[in-house]
């Protein structure tokens, strides 16, 4: 396909005719004939232009694409002269007829030639004939240039010589022309995905330059603001929307967060900051959302959130188990119960976080008080700042009249528990931070701190430390949560719980949906104990209604009937089995992820061997003694 057109008033010397490659191709035009073509291989897809001289300048003047100008260097323009005095032996004196801002060194061209060499300069074509004859007066015989240049020189009796563009100069035009294809393609398909994701966003996005003329409204504005972009792009915002004041965002190089206003009759939540490149403010931008969107999805995500309520329901006692890792962290769970300090509890998802977070509460000498839970990753950035920290009446239209309390302040003397803490926007961390830091709290829209006594239980399924080392996750606020910390172990460490587990989920779901209880065979029994379960309880527990509601069939589809070779008790992708070591010396953790691995193939020795690509012998030598 050709994507760059070469356009001059004269031709191409045959050497660079015949090599042209093929996503180029050659018109021959100059000045207004030439503007008129460009404009039609626009249309027909060419992205460049070569050009010369004032052709160049019109061809600029008519189309939108870039315009190369390939002027001829002065290697070009030393081979014309060569020439010329090769034929024109008699001739002493040349003018060199330059478009613009042309220039050569015509004095080391005549020391080298031994004639005298004049150059001119014209802006515009009408100027052409005029040097002409400025020349023929001053004595010269040769006038060197364009294709006007050559006519107009005929008609004076002169000699005219089309000046020429040799090959490498056109190769490097060409280069330069694919250059900037590259590039232009490149920023068309970074400004198509800005584009996509700007009009796919449900708030508001609203951008101006540094003059504070508009140069995006997005569909959501369009929508929110009644307002078509068509209407705007390009135009002051100061006209339409004054109360944004974004070109005083842009003298003050302030930013404002949270601002209730009203634009074209709608109450915005609206955030406004300045667009600063290199230490320049280049212009502002506006995002915002109509109040009474944000109020009924806070109304509709709040009904979720307090489901649970201010009350913990479960203690110690409610967590199954009898292996010595269950009860090493049950035991040190109530000796952290007795104290007031954070508690960052770890542990893979359906480990049970907030049944340990409920057990501490009510083990303390806050279990009279509210326990409040959140989920830190269920709600957007903005819902969750006004469920933590509330607000104030009158911050924003159509707010609740005396206001909200936030979370904080609902959990005052009691314990707040902060669930998947790790995916909490970084601009509520440092809030966090601060409220554990003061042991206050400031509503959305208020002047009042508000003192508060809570005991935060955060926890995660996140290597927090990983989330800091990414930027994720605040370090400063991650030792504030970590003082305590508690570390549950995946079900696959405590196989030895399983069955009690098992007994346990499988009387409650027999009960649920009146049906005898399920006996299960010790092989079975022992295959469920050597299954990895990347779920955890939460995993077991579904699995145990599964059971109870298919009659045991699932037993069979899932494998858990076969020998300790089926494949229930093997290591595969499915199960996105991974281990967890404590970091020692590199033999010591060696030791630890054999010893792993062997569990979570069933104590298959060929499977671990085969899982960790070591030898067999390795493997049977290590346990030996085991069957």
């Amino acid at each position: 396909m050709k994507t760059i057109a070469i356009i001059l008033p004269g031709t191409l010397l045959p050497g660079v005719q015949s090599n042209l490659p093929e996503d180029a191709i050659f018109y021959q035009g100059a000045l207004e004939e030439a503007a008129e073509k460009a404009k039609e291989l626009e249309k027909e897809g060419i992205e460049v232009i070569i050009s010369r001289g004032g052709t160049a300048r019109s061809i600029q003047n008519a189309v939108s694409i870039p315009v190369i100008f390939a002027e001829a260097t002065s290697f070009d323009v030393l081979e014309t002269l060569w020439d010329i005095k090769l034929r024109y032996p008699a001739v002493k004196k040349i003018i060199l007829n330059n478009f613009y801002d042309t220039f050569y060194n015509i004095e080391k061209m005549s020391e080298i030639l031994e004639l005298n060499i004049e150059q001119v300069n014209y802006l515009q074509p009408q100027d052409i004939e005029e040097n002409i004859l400025i020349a023929k007066n001053s004595g010269a015989q040769v006038i060197i240039g364009g294709t006007l240049t050559v006519a107009f020189a005929q008609k004076h009796k002169m000699i005219g010589v089309l000046q020429q563009i040799g090959d490498e100069t056109i190769k490097q035009a060409l280069s330069k022309a694919r250059d900037i294809i590259s590039i232009r393609r490149n920023d068309k398909e970074k400004n198509e995905l800005l584009s996509t994701l700007l009009n796919f966003l449900r708030e508001g996005v609203i951008s101006v330059d540094k003059e504070g003329k508009v140069i995006l409204f997005n569909n959501a504005a369009e929508k929110i603001l009644n307002f078509q972009a068509s209407e705007i792009i390009g135009k002051p915002l100061i006209d339409f929307f004054p109360n944004l004041k974004l070109e005083e965002i842009i003298k003050n190089r302030k930013y404002y967060l949270d601002d209730v206003l009203n634009l074209n009759e709608t109450s915005v939540i609206a955030n406004r900051t300045p667009i600063q490149v290199d230490n320049k403010i280049i212009g502002a931008v506006c995002t915002f959302q109509p109040v009474d969107s944000i109020l009924r999805t806070e109304q509709r995500l709040r009904k979720e959130l307090y489901s649970k309520g201010l009350v913990a329901h479960h203690n110690f006692n409610d967590i199954i188990g009898d292996s010595p890792q269950l009860k090493k962290l049950i035991n040190r769970a109530k000796l952290y119960a007795q104290t007031s300090s954070t508690i960052l509890v770890t542990g893979e998802s359906g480990t049970g976080k907030e049944l340990i977070a409920q057990s501490i509460h009510r083990y303390s000498n806050r279990q009279d008080e509210p326990f409040v839970a959140i989920n830190c990753a269920a709600l957007p950035e903005s819902l969750l700042e006004s469920e933590l920290f509330g607000y104030e009446e009158g911050a924003f239209t159509g707010a609740k009249k005396g206001g909200k309390q936030g979370l904080f302040e609902l959990a005052h003397k009691g314990t707040i528990f902060l669930d998947e803490i790790g995916d909490m926007p970084l601009a509520l961390q440092a809030r966090l931070l601060r409220v554990i830091q003061n042991k206050e709290v400031m509503r959305i829209g208020g002047e009042k701190i508000i003192p508060i006594n809570v005991r935060i239980i955060a926890a995660t399924n996140k290597n927090l430390l990983d989330e800091m080392e990414k930027g994720a996750f605040r370090e400063d606020l991650y030792y504030r949560v970590n003082v305590l910390n508690l570390y549950i172990p995946a079900l696959r460490e405590r196989p030895e719980d399983i069955p009690l587990l098992l007994n346990y989920f499988l009387k409650k779901y027999c009960a649920t949906y009146n049906k005898p209880l399920l006996q299960l065979p010790p092989q079975t029994l022992e295959n469920l104990k050597n299954y990895s379960w990347p779920g955890n309880v939460r995993e077991l527990e579904n699995f145990s209604e599964g059971m109870v509601v298919s009659d045991g069939e699932i037993l069979e589809e899932k494998g858990f009937m076969k020998n300790p070779q089926g494949t229930a008790t093997t290591l595969s992708e499915e199960d996105n089995s991974f281990i967890k070591v404590k970091v020692r010396s590199l033999a010591q953790m060696t030791d630890d992820i054999i010893n792993e691995v062997y569990h979570l193939t069933g104590k298959n020795k060929n499977q671990t061997a085969k899982t960790l690509e070591i030898s067999r012998t390795t493997v049977w030598k290590r346990f030996k003694s085991s069957p």
